[in-house]
């Protein structure tokens, strides 16, 4: 029996990209084995480390691990059984590798370990300026007085890697794009964890942890070597990826759709402050930007069923493109630090199928991590997420998953894609989710059911 594979990237220089403090009181070694191990229980700010810290992708490649070794158990019971590989051992890299190795002689690996190399500066400079780029590089020669002097713990801070680890960010993301569009790949399917993450990142100008856009610098250099004629975008981070807009706006070969929390209202307002319904596209290229912006929190999973419905997969399947590249931020989910919003694990994985089943199984698919601030919690959605893109069931114990998959499935599109468009039927969620008692809740989807028309609109307008 063939089973679905998936290429998994992750290099553990990226975690000497610290807040300067930590990274002259740690070696190499010390960073790698706290961030692997001791912080995976908690979330990701401490009083010694800000947000955006290494720990945010450890929790999640452990996790992976342990996925692997119990497909890996399941196949392979008389290896996997063996002394050598104890649960207490799980998550690390000497570990890992030894697994890898006797199930390689197997051909059954499930999660492909994918090499990371730096990203050059041609490819880079495909979507940010020679001077962003040269200013980025300087970082890692200034003084540690200079670097304090440009760095905001609660935006941007520097050390002496911070440009070596965004180089290998935006590089991760662009490997993953040329392993699943390689001739013949092992698998059409790539999950890259990296940091610094890379959305908000503008053309000249760093912002939001974000340094190098990896998945526009990803996106530009799959249309750039002939990998791929159209790539669609999807960014289902809780922050509207201002940096994707703005390198993409006028290219009409990328399609960027964003779901993310915006409002012009001071009370409501939201890091970056952008990403409104409005905002389409420009020359060429209108009709390739769509943002859903959600004006306050508490958005959960019925609120994305209905966008996903209504939108994102007519959105997806009209553009036909032949990469997909998520902007994997997991900080819509309910109990991050920062998102303030509702969904579920079951969610991720929905949202995941629902790709898979409306493009097909060939189609390539990259799951770029960006956002996502309580650890524990990033690892119980990618686990989700990379569940689907293996073709795995959902848990069996879990009572979300029949409510979270109804619209998964290609049939339940309409058989003409402007129709699914032209037809928004605000009342359409109460077929397949309890109604609501809650007044909070009943308001919040009200004000959900508004974004959406407001895209909806907008949207038609330039089709």
């Amino acid at each position: 029996m063939l089973h679905q594979k998936v290429y998994l990237l992750s290099d553990e220089r990226m975690a000497l990209h610290d807040i300067i403090s930590n990274s002259h009181s740690k070696n190499f070694k010390d960073t790698n084995e706290n961030s692997a191990e001791g912080r995976e229980e908690s979330p990701c700010g401490t009083e010694e480390a800000p947000l955006e810290n290494y720990s945010r992708i450890a929790a999640i490649k452990q996790r992976l691990m342990r996925l692997e070794y119990k497909f890996a158990s399941r196949m392979f019971p008389w290896v996997c059984n063996q002394q050598l590989y104890s649960s207490r051992e799980l998550g690390r890299d000497e570990t890992r590798m030894d697994l890898v190795g006797v199930l390689n002689t197997n051909h059954s690996i499930r999660i492909i370990p994918l090499p990371c190399k730096p990203a050059s500066r041609q490819t880079i400079e495909l979507a940010h300026s020679p001077d962003h780029y040269a200013r980025m590089k300087r970082t890692s020669e200034l003084t540690t007085k200079q670097l304090q002097a440009m760095t905001d713990p609660d935006d941007l801070y520097y050390n002496n890697w911070t440009f070596s680890a965004a180089t290998l960010a935006a590089g991760g993301v662009v490997e993953c794009v040329n392993a699943v569009t390689a001739f013949q790949p092992a698998s059409t399917r790539a999950i890259a964890l990296v940091r610094p993450p890379g959305h908000h990142a503008l053309r000249d100008k760093p912002m939001g942890f974000c340094y190098f856009n990896n998945i526009a610098i990803a996106a530009k250099h799959a249309i750039h070597t002939g990998r791929a004629s159209k790539v669609f975008i999807l960014d289902w981070d809780i922050h509207h990826g201002n940096g994707i807009q703005e390198i993409t706006y006028d290219d009409p070969n990328i399609f960027y759709l964003s779901i993310h929390r915006a409002s012009k209202s001071e009370k409501h307002w939201f890091y970056p402050g952008s990403g409104d319904s409005s905002e389409v596209g420009s020359g060429s290229a209108r009709g390739t930007n769509l943002n859903i912006a959600w004006g306050q929190g508490g958005m959960g999973d019925t609120e994305y069923a209905e966008a996903f419905r209504t939108i994102v997969l007519p959105a997806l399947e009209t553009f036909s493109p032949d990469l997909i590249i998520v902007a994997c931020g997991l900080d819509a989910a309910k109990g991050d630090l920062l998102g303030d919003c509702g969904l579920s694990p079951a969610m991720f994985y929905a949202m995941t199928n629902s790709l898979l089943k409306t493009c097909g199984q060939k189609i390539p698919i990259v799951i770029a991590q960006e956002g996502g601030y309580n650890a524990n919690l990033n690892a119980d959605c990618m686990e989700g997420i990379a569940l689907a893109l293996l073709g795995e069931p959902w848990k069996e114990d879990s009572t979300d998953y029949q409510e979270t998959t109804f619209w998964s499935s290609k049939s339940i599109l309409p058989q003409h894609k402007r129709e699914v468009l032209q037809t928004m039927n605000p009342y359409t969620i109460e077929k397949y989710y309890t109604k609501r008692t809650d007044d909070h809740q009943n308001l919040i989807n009200i004000h959900a059911l508004a974004s959406i028309r407001r895209t909806n609109r907008a949207f038609l307008r330039v089709r």
